[in-house]
């Protein structure tokens, strides 16, 4: 396609690193940097752009432009929080550094998902230069914060506004160019033990809240997980913490666990909940003298799309023309801000982005220059085939 030859692969890469380059670490975020860095960009691009401060003051932005009147409608979603970088002299660069080498651009955001932003970037102005347009239509940019926290000061914001119209959504989440059109969801509880504290050398006084909490844990991995999902597998438990006693020469009076449980589209949080307390009350019915608590931490709900959608369709035609061969469609295990256009709008998402989900989080964590390039490519094809453009 004739717009194919104004990809500028340097401009890419270098935009890219200086995206890496601010850190958005979150906490705290920091996010407002990241924003005067871009705003610039996008107005010279002729984005109309609009910050919306969370309550505690994390930067999002919506950068829109428009075609004429009416016309179809597209977002495109990306977080510029990354979680922290941990200890940087375990990296090979800077974490911040943004560092280019061997086709790797290295730094933490890279795949995470500061890759994704600006390929997509790129690919608007690979078709401005061009001077495509799609006649009417409008494209709308979610830069948001706090993703990496479940999204409450970002996009859980952003859907309070009540703004948001669209008739399909792009997630550029790391997906190793492939289709993601399910993901898992996320109930993160807090179970609490209460025993009765004694001498250490008296144990038989107190009541052991570690040892109670011993037992419960052996009979949470045994909740049977029966449901399966044909992209997504089963759902998963996973105790990630715990802690409990005050000292050791005295008997635990409380202990507590926080779990993660990931859960399928057709689940619901309800019934979870109801299964963990059949397990503590059947401990309660054999031991009267257990008492507990369960909190909800958190919840971040699952969501999937119908793979016959147009953007999937779309999608499809668009990474096998890229890529030669038809991209998979899969499930993800992790959750994205997808749920909260799917759930809250009814708009088809769909997550894809250049990187591998095994890159996020990581030390040295890097993205391939020939995903980015091949990620603009994809995108801007897609735009080509949604707004029919000519």
């Amino acid at each position: 396609m004739e717009w194919e030859r104004f990809l500028n692969k340097k401009e890419l890469v270098d935009l890219t690193r200086r995206l890496i380059q601010i850190p958005t670490e979150n906490p705290p975020g920091n996010e407002k940097e990241a924003f005067l860095f871009l705003q610039p960009l996008l107005s010279k691009m002729g984005f109309q752009v609009r910050v919306f401060l969370s309550p505690k003051g994390r930067y999002n932005f919506i950068a829109e432009r428009r075609w004429g009147k009416g016309g179809r409608r597209l977002i495109f979603n990306g977080h510029l929080d990354v979680v922290p970088a941990g200890d940087s002299s375990q990296w090979k660069y800077p974490p911040f550094g943004g560092r280019l080498s061997k086709g790797r651009v290295y730094g933490r955001g890279a795949s995470d998902m500061k890759g994704g932003i600006t390929s997509f970037l790129h690919a608007i102005s690979m078709l401005d230069r061009s001077h495509m347009s799609p006649g009417q239509g409008s494209l709308s940019l979610h830069l948001v914060s706090d993703e990496e926290s479940h999204g409450h000061q970002g996009m859980g914001f952003l859907a309070t506004q009540r703004i948001i119209r669209a008739d399909a959504a792009i997630v550029g989440e790391p997906t190793h160019l492939d289709l993601i059109i399910a993901q898992k969801g996320a109930l993160w509880i807090r179970i609490s033990t209460f025993g009765k504290s004694a001498h250490g050398s008296r144990p038989g006084q107190g009541i052991n809240a570690i040892d109670k909490m011993m037992r419960i844990m052996n009979q949470l991995y045994a909740i049977p997980l029966l449901k399966e999902h044909s992209l997504l597998g089963k759902p998963t438990i996973n105790i990630g913490k715990i802690q409990g006693g005050t000292k050791i020469n005295m008997v635990p009076d409380r202990c507590e666990i926080e779990v993660d449980l990931r859960l399928l589209p057709n689940q619901k949080k309800g019934e979870i909940f109801n299964q963990i307390r059949e397990v503590m009350e059947s401990f309660r019915s054999q031991d009267p003298l257990l008492k507990y608590q369960i909190e909800e931490i958190d919840y971040a709900e699952p969501s999937e799309i119908n793979p016959e959608e147009e953007i999937v369709q779309i999608g499809l035609e668009a990474g096998q023309e890229v890529r030669g061969e038809k991209p998979g469609v899969r499930g993800f295990s992790g959750f994205t801000d997808a749920r909260f256009y799917i759930h809250q709008f009814h708009i088809p998402t769909l997550i894809l982005g250049p990187g591998e989900t095994d890159q996020s989080h990581t030390t040295d964590e890097s993205v391939e220059v020939d995903a980015l390039v091949q990620a603009a490519r994809i995108y801007a094809r897609f735009m080509v085939k949604f707004f029919k453009m000519s």
